[in-house]
């Protein structure tokens, strides 16, 4: 088995992950209360492609996380 890649943005350890309906979306929350958005298959992001985390949370549809 091998390592694919890492979470580094929760400043503490992941709690839960849970991935959207169709699978290309993740979200995990973390021991230091924070909500990620990750979009796995998607290209990399650079710094002027970022969505504030709020833009990101506010375009996730409530009805897909269980």
């Amino acid at each position: 088995m091998s390592k694919l890649g890492e979470l580094k943005c929760h400043s503490s350890r992941v709690l839960h992950l849970s991935q959207s309906p169709d699978g290309s979306t993740v979200v995990s929350a973390g021991a230091d209360e924070t909500l990620r958005f990750w979009e796995v298959f998607g290209p990399p992001m650079t710094d002027s492609s970022r969505v504030s985390d709020l833009d990101s949370l506010l375009s996730f549809k409530r009805s897909l996380i269980r």
